[in-house]
């Protein structure tokens, strides 16, 4: 999750409900047999795979911390989740979960009680995970992470033995095993932490597949290989396959591009959209247009005159061309939102877009009793994707007689006017870090949810969207869950203007062929453990 950032979409991406599996513990599938007839002494072959070796990636992003308890930063986040983990996590698309620290789990008849049995696996350091680092980090994230409203349906969490981790809920929650693959559910152990905690941001010790050899800001991270890692590759041997991974961090777009074509770099991620063709073009190039959980919009803040009046809003949604935007803009890599959040599992199509319609918006702002202030449109300095979705909003504003200005700002001092209430409008995005609608629809649109975020500092408030997500968390049928959050989604979006929504966004990603594995998972990141490279 993360309010500071561009993302970049292009398909529509629907996971049918039946893949959601909170509140489901693992299962064996059979397969039925097939026609293809073999012979008793074949023997399938092991798959070919390269071991050993450096990857180089350049991202524009670049790490605050590798403490899971603070980031919100997708810069923080993407990297985190390669040496912490767990009990479960996202699978191989990010659209479910599956174990990983838990090597299985129980639940109750009631639904209230999960028993979690670990794996026997040691941390980089050598020491050996146990029931107590989970219980200690769990607690943790719930006392005092930014995520913390997620965790409020835990009751208490109990030690039963040293592989055995008991957590009782206060109430049902369809969410909580997605919630549990949360980056801030990381485990980490306990007297590491305790006695470190502002030094294990630099110097993390975790249970992922890779370790920190080298953590320099403003230049670049270094993950070697964890040798005490549990997970097995295709070829039956440790993971991760590669020794070294190197993450540069360069901002700049030109000099990410230049440093590719170069050969600089073997990944690129968040290529420039402007160059996304261009680079798609280049030999021995694959250029990944992946859909994540993603909306680039713009906050509005509605305890602001005239941001507080409905009709007000919903005049800014009708007199924004979304598709004009989407064109010009994205080069038409994504796909015109018809909701205040990402497209995730239970978003309905079935929820109409408001329409780029000029003389609806004008009737709108009559009925606002608009009196001509001025919109402050706050934009992140040399951001060209904002600075030109804020220009082509405030031509189409002007037509229907609302003022604006637009505002450059480093993303600091942006962030500082957005928690503290003081700005106006702000293009920018967001993300979710997990596959269930539950953490952005609460963090955005529940004004009753603990913490001090604001309904994600809109500041909107509607008691009966509050409600509504109360229902889907309780609910166990996914059915019963999509058509609580598709009340949701007409109300936020389409009733009560919540934010102006711009692009359901992808990752555009490129990487030399050489490189195998890659894959942006629907959630933000890569597993990198999986990646090998041709020698």
């Amino acid at each position: 999750m993360k309010a500071r950032k561009i993302l970049y979409v292009p398909v529509i991406f629907i996971v049918l409900l039946g893949m959601i599996i909170s509140g489901c513990a693992p299962t064996t599938t059979q397969v039925a047999p097939t026609n293809v007839e073999t012979k008793a002494t074949e023997v399938p072959s092991t798959p070919t795979v390269n071991r050993g070796g450096t990857l180089t990636v350049a991202r524009e992003l670049e790490p605050l911390t590798f403490d899971p308890f603070i980031p919100g930063d997708n810069g923080s986040i993407y990297l985190l989740v390669q040496v912490l983990e767990p009990l479960v996590r996202a699978d191989a698309t990010g659209a479910g979960v599956e174990p990983c620290l838990a090597k299985s789990w129980d639940i109750s008849a009631d639904k209230l009680t999960y028993t979690f049995h670990l794996r026997d696996v040691k941390f980089s350091n050598g020491d050996p995970l146990t029931a107590a680092d989970v219980e200690y980090s769990v607690n943790k994230a719930a006392k005092d992470s930014g995520l913390s409203f997620i965790f409020n349906p835990i009751d208490n969490i109990k030690v039963v033995d040293d592989k055995t981790v008991q957590f009782k809920l206060k109430l049902v929650y369809a969410p909580f095993l997605s919630s549990l693959s949360l980056f801030t559910s990381s485990i980490v152990p306990k007297a590491v932490h305790e006695k470190d905690p502002e030094g294990f941001g630099d110097k993390p010790i975790g249970t992922g597949p890779f370790m920190v050899e080298e953590y320099k800001r403003g230049e670049q991270v270094v993950l070697v290989k964890n040798p005490n890692y549990w997970g097995v590759g295709v070829d039956g041997k440790a993971l991760p396959y590669l020794d070294k991974v190197i993450i540069k961090y360069v901002p700049e777009a030109t000099t990410r591009i230049l440093g590719f074509r170069n050969k600089d770099y073997d990944v690129l991620v968040s290529v420039p959209l402007n160059e996304a063709d261009g680079v798609k073009a280049m030999e021995g190039v694959t250029l990944e247009v992946q859909p994540i959980y993603a909306l680039n919009y713009v906050y509005l803040n509605h305890q602001n005159p005239p941001l507080d009046n409905r009709d007000f809003r919903l005049a800014i949604n009708y007199a924004t061309d979304r598709q004009a935007i989407l064109k010009n803009v994205y080069f038409n890599y994504g796909e015109v939102p018809n909701s205040f959040m990402p497209k995730m599992n239970f978003w309905s199509k079935d929820v109409p877009l408001i329409p780029f319609d000029i003389a609806k918006a004008k009737e709108l702002v009559g009925k606002s009793g608009y009196n001509g202030e001025v919109i402050d449109i706050l934009v992140a300095s040399g951001d060209t994707t904002q600075k030109q979705t804020a220009t082509m909003m405030q031509q189409s504003l002007g037509e229907a007689g609302i003022k604006s200005t637009i505002r450059e700002l480093d993303s600091g001092a942006i962030w500082d006017e957005v928690s503290n209430g003081t700005y106006m409008a702000n293009v920018s995005g967001i993300t979710s870090d997990i596959n269930d609608d539950d953490e952005l629809a609460t963090l955005e649109a529940d004004s009753s949810a603990p913490g001090d975020f604001h309904t994600f500092f809109s500041w909107y408030i509607n008691d009966d969207v509050s409600k509504l997500l109360a229902q889907a968390r309780e609910a166990s049928d996914p059915a019963t869950r999509a058509g609580f959050y598709k009340q949701v989604q007409q109300i936020v979006y389409y009733q009560d203007g919540y934010n102006v929504p711009i692009n359901f966004v992808p990752y555009v990603n490129a990487y030399y062929n050489k490189v195998h594995g890659w894959r942006n998972l629907t959630v933000g990141w890569w597993w990198l453990k999986d990646v090998w490279v041709e020698k």
